[in-house]
């Protein structure tokens, strides 16, 4: 093979790649990211303390668990498309409306504990869900957010009237 051939075949091979597409960016901003980190924790936590509701709240107690679990499949698969990873970052945080294992120890204690926490959780997870629809982007996690203060509108009503 005479000598230029050579080289033009050693130089074809060494030619960059052509460059990958660039990547879109992401929906999510910080604001949708923290959002789905918080409420999964939120929702997580408060489902022990449901377990133990005095009998004037079990029937609360019971669709709370079930609209809260259900919510938590929504969030989860937020989390996984905006690739974050399945980590609680507030592991160990005491924040208004998360239960903490104190909190739960209080409930489990004396169940009349559970009605404060419960408005409490109420009211901070529709708090930021609005927040959620005020600061975020993603479209999916805005109106994910719109039912879940929505819900939690509902719900905050039910258990005044309780």
């Amino acid at each position: 093979m005479p000598w230029g051939v050579s080289a033009l075949l050693l130089l074809a091979g060494c030619a960059a790649a052509p460059a990958p597409p660039p990547a879109e960016p992401s929906p999510f901003n910080a604001t949708d990211t923290a959002w789905v980190q918080l409420m999964i924790p939120m929702n997580e936590q408060l489902l022990p303390a449901l377990d133990v509701a005095p009998a004037s709240l079990a029937q609360f107690a019971a669709d709370l668990k079930a609209s809260h679990t259900a919510e938590l499949v929504h969030l989860r698969q937020l989390r996984d498309r905006a690739g974050l990873p399945d980590t609680n970052v507030h592991a160990g945080h005491q924040m208004p409306g998360l239960v903490s294992e104190a909190d739960l120890l209080a409930i489990r204690t004396d169940p009349s504990a559970l009605p404060k926490k419960l408005h409490e959780h109420l009211d901070q997870t529709a708090k930021l869900a609005r927040s959620e629809l005020e600061n975020g982007t993603d479209a999916a996690t805005k109106e994910f957010a719109a039912s879940v203060e929505s819900s939690r509108r509902d719900q905050l009503g039910r258990l005044g009237q309780g």
